[in-house]
């Protein structure tokens, strides 16, 4: 494993020469092909449970269905489904990747091995059964399912911490820190989130030039955390030191300075108010509009995934033989498991078409 780290981190030090790549291209665009559309989300939020399950099975999750059917049933089996064709979609785009094309992919699921992790550190947190945990582990990342099962058997978050598999030890020692000061998880959490993201951003630094979407999303993918993160915070009422300090840095000074000015603002309207003049003014208004009637920032944190998704398509329908065509695929993939866990959890529920269809991303 030491020597595979090593090999990895010196292609990461040189730069990354993309050719062209129809045959991935192409299975790409054949894989993306099959992905729901608003049309098939709306027939599903009019069915029952059952026929959702049914409609699930003749799709492309038939084989996962069909393979866990014989352990599993109802909601269970629907999830793990989910989980599992999701890890294998983004496994297959590596196996059909060249070398370098595969390095790409493996850098940007990394984010999938931080969810992971995140699961594992909050069900050991709240004492969660170990079942309920693994149901909603994806392992859809770098991290195999074995490794993530062992990881949970970690008698610690602590010990978990030290062998995440992610992110170095030394990195994290502050934020257990402040885990045992405040028992919560929030600055574990946040570290990892920088980790990912601020490795990622030096990762798209040894691109190619050609490939500056894949750059100028992951920048825009990190803006909207930022906003989220400032708006929740600002619900929380913490101070803007406190705040500032969970912003995650882009290295683009501009970009850095107007979220750290954001931080400065007193409360949820002001900050409202000083994104009205910039492009999300719409989407932030909408969204705080609800908050105030729901105390819940849900339909905000929507809006905004659904607008880094409307982005991504329009670049890459601009760009259609080119990587971006793989970045459009993993983000829109992702998206469309967790809107199929939103429905399948919201019909569970008995929640109403009406709120479920809001939780939606397409």
């Amino acid at each position: 494993m030491l020597k595979s780290k090593l090999a990895e981190g010196q292609k990461l030090r040189r730069k990354i020469r993309l050719g062209f790549y129809p045959y991935t291209y192409v299975r790409t665009v054949v894989m993306r092909a099959l992905l729901f559309r608003r049309d098939d989300y709306l027939k599903m939020l009019k069915m029952s449970f059952s026929e959702i399950a049914k409609f699930l099975q003749e799709s492309h999750y038939k084989k996962e269905i069909n393979e866990l059917a014989r352990e599993y049933s109802g909601a269970d089996l629907l999830e793990l489904a989910l989980n599992r064709n999701l890890s294998g979609s983004f496994k297959k785009l590596i196996r059909i990747s060249s070398e370098e094309l595969a390095l790409l992919v493996k850098e940007y699921i990394k984010r999938k091995d931080i969810e992971d992790i995140k699961t594992i550190l909050r069900g050991k947190f709240t004492n969660a059964s170990e079942k309920i945990i693994l149901s909603s582990i994806t392992a859809a990342g770098t991290l195999s399912y074995d490794f993530l099962t062992n990881l949970l058997k970690k008698d610690s978050i602590e010990e978990i911490l030290k062998g995440n598999g992610i992110v170095d030890f030394s990195l994290l020692q502050d934020a257990l820190k402040d885990f045992r000061e405040k028992n919560n998880l929030v600055s574990v959490e946040n570290a990892f989130d920088k980790y990912y993201y601020s490795h990622l951003i030096q990762f798209s630094k040894i691109l190619p030039k050609e490939e500056a979407l894949f750059k100028n999303f992951l920048l825009k993918e990190v803006e909207v955390l930022n906003l989220l993160t400032l708006l929740r915070m600002k619900k929380a009422k913490l101070g803007k030191d406190v705040v500032k300090n969970f912003i995650i840095p882009t290295g683009d000074y501009l970009r850095d300075s107007k979220i750290t000015s954001l931080a400065d603002v007193d409360n949820l309207d002001e900050l409202s108010k000083a994104l009205g003049k910039t492009e999300y003014g719409s989407l932030v208004a909408k969204g705080i509009e609800e908050f105030k009637k729901s105390n819940s920032l849900i339909v905000l944190e929507t809006e905004l995934y659904k607008y880094l998704l409307k982005q991504l398509i329009l670049f890459t329908h601009q760009h259609p033989l080119t990587v971006d065509v793989i970045l459009g695929y993993m983000f829109a993939k992702d998206i469309e498991v967790r809107n199929l866990k939103v429905i399948v959890k919201g019909k569970q529920l008995g929640l109403s078409e009406e709120f479920i269809e809001s939780q939606l991303v397409y």
